[in-house]
């Protein structure tokens, strides 16, 4: 029976996932990431962290707000499911290679990391 979803996962959802629920050791930044909203994400949960403030889609909002970024509420949706859900194995056990690939891509060093996530 078809569900309606694919199990395809972009890797810069599962990274931002791996982020969100404190997965990621390898040092990252925003500029890492291409999609918008996880640009403003990961700033917001990083500033979170070093407040030692509660991470919740509400907070992240805030942080965003005050900056001055607006949040589609499409992006909205998406933030509260991926914090309100953990990652699913494959992202788990592979964050910390997920993460690596993304900051490699962002060097300019070929990755190959679909097959960890599709």
């Amino acid at each position: 029976m078809y569900s309606g979803m694919c199990n395809a996962l972009s890797p810069e959802k599962a990274v931002i996932w791996s982020v969100l629920h404190d997965l990621a050791s390898v040092d990252l930044s925003a500029e890492h990431f291409t999609h918008p909203a996880y640009r403003v994400w990961f700033d917001a949960v990083r500033e979170l962290r070093q407040g030692n403030a509660k991470i919740n889609a509400h907070t992240i909002h805030a942080v965003a707000h005050a900056r001055g970024h607006g949040v589609r509420e499409l992006d909205r949706r998406a933030l509260q499911r991926m914090l309100r859900i953990a990652p699913p194995a494959r992202i788990a056990d592979n964050a910390q290679l997920l993460c690596q690939a993304l900051v490699d891509r962002h060097l300019g060093k070929p990755v190959h990391i679909e097959k960890l996530i599709n």
